[in-house]
Formats: C-alpha cells, structure tokens, sequence
C-alpha cells in the first residue's frame, strides 16, 4: 500500500508538469547525486531490502534521462570553483559513489564515459585492494550464512538472539544489528565483530567487492576524481581521540592521494553522520569538501563541508521528482496535512539507506 501510493504522487508530479516547474525553478543550483554500487542486472540479492546497488541498466536511463533535460555533469572539483567564483551554473550534476565497490568501476564508469558524465569516488582507503567487504556488507553476509535457524551474539553484556526462519526475519536481523553496532565507538564495534571471526563469510557477493588500487589509477580524474570516506568506515561522531580522527581523516587522505598521484580535498562522512566538532577534524585534515546524507540542492550559500546530495534508489518516478526538487516540496506540504506516523511510512526509505 506504502509503494502504491508513493507511486502515485511521483507519478502525479510527473505528467501534471510539475517536474517541469520545479526543474526550471532549480536550474541555477548544483545536484549531487548519492550512490554506492552499480550491479549488474541480474544481481537480485538487495531486492526489496535496499537499493544501495543500482541495476547498471536503470544507472544508464538515469543518465539518458538527465542528458535529454539538458542536464551538464561535472566534476565535485569543477562544480565547487563554480560556486567558489560565483560562476554561471546551469543544470549541473555530480554524480558521488561511496566506499569504492568494484563494480562502480567495471559498471558505472564505462557508461559515465558514453554520456560525458562525471563525479567523485569516495574510498574507504584501508578496504581498497583488499578481499575484506565494508562491516555492514560483512555483517549481512554473516546473517545470510548462518546455518543455524538461531543468530546470536553478545552484545553490551547481553546476549541478542534472533530466529532465522523466514526472508523477513533475516532482513529485520541484519537491519537491527547494524542499528545496534552504529551506537558504539569504533573500538567497541570492531569487539563485538571479532565474535564473528570465525563463521563463514566465503560467499561474499562479487558486487560487494572493493576495488584495486590499479583500477583506481586508471581512472580520468576528469571524468572520476576520488575522494576519501575514512579510512575504516566508522561512524565520526564516535570517534573519541585526536589518534583516532589522525588516522580516519589524515592518513586515509595521505594514502590515497599517494596512491592515485594527485591531491584529494574531498571527504565523506560514512553513514552521513556528523557534528560541529568533526567537521573541524575534517577541515583541520586539509579537505575543502564534505558531503552529507542531508537531502537538497547546493548553491553558493551552501556550506562546503555540509554538501547536500539527492540518494538514488531503484525507483525511476522517484529520480524525476528528486532531481527536479518537487519531491522536496512535496514532502514539505503532505507533512502538513499527514498524521507524521503515515506520513514516515511513505517516505521512510525515500531520501537515504540509513534512514
């Protein structure tokens, strides 16, 4: 029902026009686009559980789309001297990818370079040429492997327990425990993932695998600069000491910029959680950008280190009406009128994957 009728308004604001207004009314800011992995069509794993991996086939008629409405892409590097020298800015998109998955490489940016499309490519710098998956992939992997109908573990001095019977009780499981390891620093997270050192994460999906350092270097910094997303992917607002930020911040920046050979002063910040306090680590560790999970347009008002970013999910009606903003003024004018728990239960999942 929820889908149903989230269908009908996107569809609503589709043929009425309205798209159209909204496009032209934001024609003088800047887009950036929030994906994470560009999965080949038949990949089915996430169907109906998230969409952090768009099939490349709708990545390919998303940017058609955008092509046909005179949309211009950009890099985030070019993008920011356009705002920074108050620049013409007309119809720009930038296209952003978090964590550094293999597929964004062998999948998104051939198709990037047939469109003239551009973007950045956010690393998770100690998980680049390496077989280990970014903890919340590791995590639902170990759900899915499970061979006992019983998953538990030991969490905060109690023990969590979860009966593994059906689709829905494996995807609340996994959705629950990383809700549950998101509330503890990284040092205690990193301990209650050690319980799991030991089971099976031998069947890892090809589409969860990071890239190698060699693809990386053989990327157009014109067509795909990088930028970092930590070092480990741990949530920043639990980051507790100068030792831990040095070497999320400083050194990932330090060792990518090593290995591709030019300067990275973009940065993301992992699951889009952050605070006054780490946006001073982030701008104190030499970048001049971080982006956000914050949905929204970008002008020059914006702040830099709060760059707002449209979350792309499977559904095309809902690209439309995001990427010309009367989704945003939509959900603005239904929140008035909707009793706030039906209107959570339409646009629960519309605007990120860690909502």
């Amino acid at each position: 029902m929820r889908y149903f009728i989230e269908t009908l308004i996107y569809l609503f604001l589709d043929i009425s026009g309205i798209n159209t207004l909204f496009r032209y009314l934001n024609r003088n800011k800047i887009i950036i686009l929030c994906y994470h992995g560009i999965c080949d069509d038949d990949f089915d794993l996430l169907k109906g559980y998230d969409d952090r991996h768009i099939p490349k086939s709708l990545f390919r008629k998303q940017l058609s789309y955008l092509k046909g409405k005179k949309y211009s892409f950009t890099t985030l590097s070019e993008a920011m001297d356009m705002l920074n020298h108050r620049k013409k800015i007309r119809n720009i998109v930038v296209l952003s990818f978090d964590d550094g998955f293999r597929n964004v490489v062998e999948n998104a940016y051939p198709i990037m370079q047939k469109y003239h499309a551009k973007g950045c490519f956010y690393l998770i710098g100690d998980l680049i040429g390496t077989s280990k998956p970014v903890w919340t992939d590791y995590v639902e992997t170990l759900v899915r492997n499970a061979e006992n109908v019983t998953f538990g573990f030991s969490y905060r001095g109690e023990n969590c327990s979860y009966n593994l019977t059906t689709k829905a009780s494996y995807e609340k499981a996994m959705k629950d425990i990383k809700a549950r390891l998101r509330l503890l620093s990284d040092k205690e997270k990193n301990e209650v993932l050690r319980q799991f050192q030991n089971d099976k994460t031998d069947s890892v999906p090809k589409e969860f695998r990071m890239s190698d350092w060699a693809q990386i270097q053989g990327l157009d910094k014109d067509i795909l600069e990088v930028g970092s997303h930590t070092s480990t992917h741990p949530d920043c607002i639990r980051l507790s000491s100068d030792e831990e930020f040095d070497y999320e911040l400083k050194y990932s920046k330090a060792k990518i910029e090593r290995m591709v050979g030019y300067r990275t002063d973009h940065f993301n910040y992992p699951a889009g959680a952050f605070d006054e306090r780490v946006i001073r680590q982030v701008e104190a560790a030499g970048y001049k950008t971080a982006v956000s999970l914050i949905p929204g347009f970008n002008d020059s008002k914006t702040d830099p280190f709060c760059l707002k970013r449209i979350y792309v999910n499977e559904n095309f009606l809902f690209f439309k009406a995001s990427v010309s903003g009367s989704y945003f003024f939509m959900k603005k004018v239904l929140r008035k009128f909707l009793k706030p728990s039906h209107y959570q239960a339409i646009f629960k999942h519309a605007d990120s994957p860690y909502v």
